[in-house]
């Protein structure tokens, strides 16, 4: 198929601040401060309010999968944070950002899954799209010329891991989170044409060969090899309870190399019969590699995943496919990618790759594996500060990392709007309370390998809720839970007495010492306060890793916002199930700049 260059349409959801119908049916919104259930029809549809998001240029959650057009004009990147965005490959700069229609639980909207069709024409998103208002999930298929909504693909079981169009742009096919498997659809009109029987565990990846073959793998240990009529050919076992994760055909068709998520190894595999042809050498990796590519002449092969080494995760590139020379080990070098755990890799044509990472990062290395661009992350890093959050007593005042090393820290001070370094940490706050002779709560943290229990009573939370961060109220009244996706109070008898879902993994909690205020630090970047009674959201703070700028907001409309930052969060506006979302910055409704609600919430 012929390849076509086109230009996105920046006008098709970045609205500018104009007064549009919809601009002004929004700031009525925000005046009238609708209650959720008021803006809900009877029809289950993508809520149809103002939903505030952080906007800061690059995505603010984890990067999960990127692809590039047939000319290498365009690199697009999925996130956690639930938008699409398209970056220039030649300088890095963000070109557009495109929104799916979210809800407002933690998961819906999140995108997981991106492919490109091979003309350039079409893009395949999908992940975590469509259960909150159908019960069911769907892949969208977007007109990258107009960023429209071209069509969805309907009535899919579970949440899509990863999507890829055949090579001649024909099908396209996609594996599920649970035991789904694989399925095919055609292109443009998404019919389904081909349901593989139910894996045995969750799918990760699938790859295309140049002749139409396809190959997946799960963590049932399968690695299944499929001819281009998706008629199924082989399946290998891997090794006892090995998790291959991510794979990919030689530009040749004839090897196939596979990641693990449980183990420092790569296999390279022979694409006729599946039989181990050799493996890489992995001296002196720290973790386990679990994303793999080939160099488009298939003289090198990459890896990455949670190998670091000095803060800094590395991908491996094999000379000659890693496959060992006379002396039988293969030659190889280690290049330093970013700070997170690397996600996908792609090869350029000229040489060298493009990549993303968990920070979430995105960069380009020449052939030499010198970095052309690198867009890191530019929200607070709260992960690993769960003992590390201080509060004042009234709750106004709060001191948080900038990143993982805990030496980086800023504090907020609510009722001045003031934004500092944190310098000596420790004047009029405290600590997260961790241990109290009345309440005995274990298991919250991983270290643990311990169920979460309170006294010895177990602490039951949801399928897949893993819990982070725990606070206990300084007269033992009550505590509080952070997990993956929840924020959980309870009271001294083990009563749930409310459950908040958020909208990232609450990596550290506090309670004020008034007992008033509940302040959460979140995985999107947000410091969040709720009052205890009911576990109302009242305030949420985004801190801008450049350490100058901020934003506040209240759920009831306001904001308030550093000098340059009133671009930096905005309203996101469902527009119907087949449509994309608009956003629209906060700069575009200065009446709502409010500075003295937030300096006077604590009094």
């Amino acid at each position: 198929m012929k390849n076509t260059h086109t230009t996105p349409d920046r006008s098709a959801t970045e609205k500018k601040p104009t007064r549009t119908a919809r601009t002004w049916l929004l700031a009525m919104l925000l005046a009238l401060g609708l209650a959720v259930e008021e803006l809900q029809s009877q029809e289950r549809i993508p809520f149809t309010g103002p939903i505030l998001r952080v906007e800061s240029g690059m995505h603010t959650g984890l990067i999960r999968r990127i692809a590039l057009d047939a000319n290498e004009q365009y690199l697009l990147s999925v996130s956690d944070d639930k938008t699409l965005r398209i970056w220039s490959r030649a300088d890095g700069k963000l070109q557009l950002t495109m929104r799916v229609p979210i809800g407002l639980t933690h998961n819906e909207g999140a995108l997981y899954a991106l492919a490109f069709s091979p003309d350039g024409r079409t893009v395949a998103v999908a992940g975590q799209t469509g259960p909150e208002w159908e019960d069911s999930f769907c892949i969208y298929l977007i007109d990258i010329r107009g960023g429209q909504v071209r069509r969805r693909i309907l009535n899919l079981p579970e949440a899509v891991t990863h999507l890829a169009f055949s090579p001649n742009g024909s099908f396209l096919a996609a594996v599920f989170g649970e035991k789904a498997g694989l399925r095919a659809y055609t292109i443009p009109n998404g019919t389904q044409i081909y349901a593989s029987e139910p894996y045995d565990a969750p799918a990760n990846w699938i790859d295309f060969a140049p002749d139409g073959r396809l190959v997946t793998t799960a963590y049932d240990g399968g690695v299944r090899l499929y001819d281009a009529n998706f008629r199924p050919r082989l399946a290998m076992q891997m090794a006892k309870d090995a998790k291959p994760h991510g794979v990919a055909f030689s530009p040749d068709g004839k090897r196939i190399a596979v990641g693990f998520r449980d183990r420092p190894t790569v296999a390279v595999l022979s694409a006729e019969d599946l039989h181990l042809i050799y493996l890489p050498d992995v001296s002196g990796v720290s973790d386990n590699l679990w994303t793999v590519a080939w160099s488009h002449d298939g003289k090198t092969l990459y890896a990455g995943g949670g190998h670091h080494d000095k803060g800094r995760s590395l991908i491996r590139w094999w000379n000659q496919g890693g496959e060992a020379d006379a002396s039988g080990r293969g030659d190889y070098v280690d290049v330093a990618a970013s700070r997170g755990n690397v996600m996908q890799i792609l090869p350029l044509k000229e040489g060298g790759l493009v990549f993303a990472a968990a920070d979430p990062a995105l960069g380009i290395l020449d052939g030499q594996g010198f970095p052309i661009s690198l867009h890191e992350r530019t929200i607070a890093a709260f992960q690993g500060s769960a003992r590390r959050l201080m509060v004042s007593d009234h709750g106004e005042t709060v001191e948080f990392d900038y990143d993982a090393s805990g030496q980086n820290r800023g504090r907020f001070v609510a009722s001045k709007l003031l934004l500092q370094n944190a310098g000596t940490s420790g004047a009029g706050l405290h600590e997260p309370r961790l241990q109290s002779e009345e309440l005995q709560v274990t298991g919250w943290w991983s270290g643990e390998n311990a169920p979460l229990q309170l006294n010895g009573q177990d602490i039951p939370l949801q399928e897949k809720e893993t819990p982070l961060s725990l606070a206990l109220d300084l007269k033992d009244r009550f505590f509080v839970v952070g997990t993956s996706f929840n924020l959980r109070m309870y009271t001294r008898d083990n009563t749930l007495r409310w459950k908040i879902a958020t909208p990232g993994s609450v990596w550290a909690v506090n309670i004020s010492g008034n007992g008033l205020w509940v302040i959460a630090a979140m995985g999107d970047g947000t410091i969040r306060w709720f009052d205890t009674m009911r576990g109302e959201e009242r305030m949420a703070l985004f801190v801008h890793k450049d350490q100058q700028h901020w934003a506040v907001w209240s759920p009831k409309k306001y904001f308030a916002v550093s000098s340059g930052a009133d671009t930096m969060i905005g309203w996101h506006l469902n527009r119907g199930k087949e449509q994309l979302a608009e956003f629209h910055p906060v700069a575009q409704f200065p009446q709502f700049m409010n500075p003295e609600f937030f300096m006077n919430l604590f009094h």
